[in-house]
C-alpha cells in the first residue's frame, strides 16, 4: 500500500546493514527492526523491473513461448527476459503453456491510469511482471512445442478436468469440482460465484489452506493404513504435496500450506519440534525469496493475514469461554478459527473488494465439512480408475447440491456492508492497533494498551479530518470509459451529472461511494452564491469551465474547454469569425473518435493551447479555483 507513495533508496541498504551487524548483541529489537527493513529494501530492489521503450507504430518479431493461461483464454507470453499480454481476440486458436509461438506485432504498454475505485487490469498484470500487450500484425504461428514441469501439470490437469466430464453429469457440481480440487475456475458460472460471495464462502472456490490442509490428512490416512513406516509416510508425502501445488497452479495460499506443511513432515522426519510461527514467517520469506513481486498480490497478503490471525487470535478466542461439554466445544473451536482468520482478513477486503462479511463464519460451520467431504469424494473420484469413480459420482453430486441448496438458503441472511474504501493510511493505522491488541493479550503490559488507546485516538482524528475533507471538495472529474461521455461535478459532499452517456444508474460509479456523494437533480444554477451552471456552462468564483456537445454546441469564452462527442475545431471556431477569445487549456473525454482527437491537436498546435484528453491521461481531476 504504501509503496505507491514513496520508494526507499538502495543507499539504505548499506546504512542499516552496518548499523544492525554492530549492534546484534546488545540491542538485539533494534538489530530485528533493522534486518527487517533491510530485507524489505532488498526486495524492493530485486523486484523493480525496467521496463524497455517500444515505438508503438513499429512492428517487433515475437519469437515467444506460452507460459500462463488467464481466464477467458487470454494469455502471458515469455520472449527473451520480457512478458508480454496477448488478448484471445487476437489468438486464432487455443494454445497451452510451453507452446512456441511466432508472430510480429506491435508492442503497446499498458495504460496504468484508472478511475478512482475500480478495478486496473494493468494493475493485476503488473504482479504477474507483464507491462505491454502485443497486437499481432500477421497469424500467429506455433512451431512447436516445449515441455517442462510447468507445461506437464497444465496437461495432468486437462486430463482431470475431462475425466470430470466422463463422471459427473450435472454442469454445475462439475464447475464446483474443478474449481474446488483443481483450481479452474474459467468455466465457474457468475451466479454460483456471487452466491459464495455474498455468504462469505468464497474461499472455499480458491484452492488454499484448507483444501491442502484436508488433502494432507487424507494422504497421511492412506499411506498409514498400507502399513508403511511413520518416516517413510512423511518423506513420501513432501512430492505429494508440491505435486497437488504445482496441479492447481502455485497459488500462493497452496504455496504457504505446502511450505508449511513441509516444515512440519521435515521436523517429524528428523524428530524435531516447530513453532507455528516461525514456519510461516519462514514460507513467506522463502515465496518472496523466489517470487519478490508475489509482496503484491491479493492473494499472498489474504493468505498469511488470515493464518497469522489464526495462530494469534485463535488460542486467545478459544480460552474466553472457560471450559466447555466436548460437542459444544468443537462447534465452538470451528468458530473461533473463522473468527480468528477473518478478523486481520476485514481491512483487506474492505480496501480492495470494498465490501465485508459479518455473518460467513455461521455459514461456514456448515459448508466448509461438506466441501471437505466433497473434496475428498472428488479425489477419490479422480484417482482411482473410472470404472471404480462411478460409484462416487452420485455421492459427489449429492454433496454438491446440499451445499449449494444451504449456501442459497442462508444468502438472504448474510450481512454484507457494501461500498467501503479505506485509505491507504486508515489500513496502516487499523493494522496496528490489531497488532498492538494482539501483543497486550499475550504480554499483558500497560504500555501496549496505552499504546493502542493512542492509535485508536490517531485513527478517530484521521477519520474525522478525513470525512471533513471529502465534505468540503470542489472538483469536477472527467472519467475514462471508453466511447463514453461521464463528467461529474463534485461540490460540497453532493455531486451532479454535467454529461452522462452510459446506461447504468448515476449512482453506480465508484467514485460517488467512495466520496460519499449524494445526488441532486439537475436544474438551472446550483444552491450556491459562488457556483452557477446554465446549459453547457460552470461558472465559479474564478473559474469558467465549458462542455460542448452536439446539443449544446455555443461556444462561451472560458478558461478551460471540454469537448465532447465529437465536436470539430470548425464547429466552434470558425476561420470567419476568430475574434473570439481561445481557451488557454481543452480537454477532450472518451466519446471523442480518433479523427476528432486529430483534429483538436492541429488545432491546439497551431494556437499553442495545452491539449489533455482521457484516452492519455486516464480520468482528469479539475480542481475549483
Amino acid at each position: 500500500m504504501c509503496s505507491g507513495y514513496f520508494t526507499l533508496p538502495f543507499y539504505l541498504f548499506f546504512v542499516l546493514f552496518i548499523p544492525a551487524f554492530f549492534c546484534i548483541r546488545k540491542f538485539k529489537l533494534l538489530t530485528d527492526l533493522l534486518l527487517l527493513i533491510f530485507i524489505f529494501i532488498t526486495g524492493f530492489q530485486i523486484s523493480s523491473h525496467n521496463i524497455p521503450e517500444y515505438v508503438q507504430d513499429s512492428a517487433y518479431l515475437i519469437n515467444s513461448r506460452c507460459e500462463e493461461i488467464l481466464p477467458r483464454h487470454h494469455y502471458i507470453l515469455s520472449a527473451g527476459q520480457q512478458k508480454f499480454y496477448l488478448n484471445n481476440h487476437h489468438a486464432d486458436t487455443l494454445y497451452h503453456p510451453g507452446d512456441s509461438l511466432i508472430f510480429c506485432a506491435r508492442i503497446i504498454p499498458f495504460n496504468t491510469h484508472v478511475n478512482p475505485g475500480e478495478f486496473s487490469y494493468a494493475h493485476y498484470l503488473k504482479q504477474k511482471k507483464v507491462f505491454c500487450q502485443v497486437i499481432p500484425l500477421t497469424p500467429v504461428i506455433q512451431k512447436g512445442h516445449s515441455h517442462d514441469i510447468s507445461s506437464f501439470f497444465f496437461r495432468l490437469r486437462e486430463k482431470f478436468i475431462h475425466k470430470t466430464t466422463l463422471f459427473i453429469q450435472d454442469s454445475t457440481c462439475r464447475m464446483l469440482i474443478n474449481a474446488l480440487c483443481l483450481g479452474y475456475k474459467t468455466e465457474l458460472d457468475y451466479e454460483l460465484r456471487n452466491l459464495f460471495i455474498t455468504t462469505g464462502t468464497v474461499h472455499l472456490l480458491s484452492v488454499s489452506g484448507l483444501h491442502t490442509g484436508a488433502l494432507y490428512l487424507f494422504f497421511l490416512f492412506i499411506l498409514k493404513h498400507i502399513g508403511l513406516t511413520h518416516r517413510k509416510t512423511e518423506i513420501l508425502l513432501l512430492p505429494l504435496l508440491w505435486s497437488y501445488a504445482c496441479l492447481t497452479g502455485l497459488a500462493p495460499s497452496v504455496v504457504r500450506a505446502s511450505t508449511i506443511l513441509s516444515f512440519i513432515a521435515i521436523g517429524k522426519i528428523f524428530c524435531r519440534t516447530y513453532t507455528p510461527l516461525n514456519s510461516l514467517a519462514a514460507s513467506a520469506f522463502f515465496t518472496l525469496l523466489i517470487q519478490p513481486s508475489a509482496l503484491y498480490s491479493i492473494s499472498f497478503l489474504l493468505s498469511y493475514s488470515a493464518y497469522t490471525g489464526i495462530l494469534v487470535f485463535y488460542p486467545f478466542l478459544f480460552r474466553l469461554p472457560g471450559t466447555l461439554p466436548s460437542g459444544i466445544s468443537k462447534i465452538y473451536a470451528c468458530c473461533c478459527i473463522t473468527i480468528a482468520a477473518q478478523i486481520p482478513t476485514l481491512p483487506l477486503c474492505a480496501f480492495y473488494f470494498h465490501t465485508v462479511n459479518i455473518n460467513g463464519f455461521l455459514a461456514n460451520l456448515i459448508a466448509v465439512p461438506l466441501a471437505t467431504l466433497l473434496l475428498y469424494c472428488s479425489a477419490c473420484c479422480l484417482i482411482f480408475p473410472l470404472f471404480i469413480s462411478q460409484y462416487f459420482s452420485p455421492l459427489c453430486e449429492l454433496l454438491c447440491q446440499i451445499l449449494i441448496k444451504f449456501l442459497q438458503y442462508f444468502a438472504p441472511y448474510s450481512i454484507n456492508i457494501q461500498n467501503l474504501y479505506p485509505s491507504p493510511l486508515s489500513i496502516v493505522l487499523i493494522y496496528g492497533l490489531l497488532c498492538v491488541t494482539g501483543c497486550y493479550l499475550y504480554f499483558r503490559k500497560c504500555y501496549w494498551l496505552y499504546s493502542g488507546i493512542v492509535i485508536c485516538t490517531l485513527l478517530l482524528f484521521y477519520l474525522s479530518f478525513l470525512n471533513f475533507q471529502l465534505a468540503s471538495k470542489n472538483e469536477i472529474v472527467i472519467f475514462h470509459h471508453p466511447e463514453q461521455s461521464v463528467i461529474l461535478l463534485n461540490h460540497n459532499g453532493f455531486c451532479l451529472y454535467l454529461q452522462n452517456t452510459l446506461n447504468s444508474p448515476i449512482t453506480s460509479l465508484p467514485y460517488i461511494h467512495q466520496h460519499k456523494l449524494k445526488t441532486i437533480p439537475p436544474g438551472t444554477g446550483i444552491a450556491d452564491s459562488k457556483l452557477f451552471y446554465y446549459s453547457n456552462q460552470l461558472i465559479y468564483v474564478k473559474d469558467t469551465i465549458s462542455i460542448l456537445t452536439q446539443k449544446y454546441s455555443t461556444y462561451y469564452p472560458c478558461n478551460i474547454l471540454i469537448i465532447s462527442n465529437n465536436v470539430l475545431p470548425e464547429d466552434v471556431f470558425r476561420p470567419s469569425d476568430m475574434q473570439t477569445p481561445i481557451p488557454p487549456r481543452i480537454i477532450l473525454d472518451s466519446s471523442n473518435n480518433t479523427y476528432s482527437l486529430e483534429k483538436w491537436k492541429l488545432f491546439c498546435q497551431q494556437y499553442q493551447i495545452t491539449l489533455q484528453n482521457t484516452t492519455e491521461n486516464g480520468f482528469i481531476r479539475l480542481s475549483l479555483k
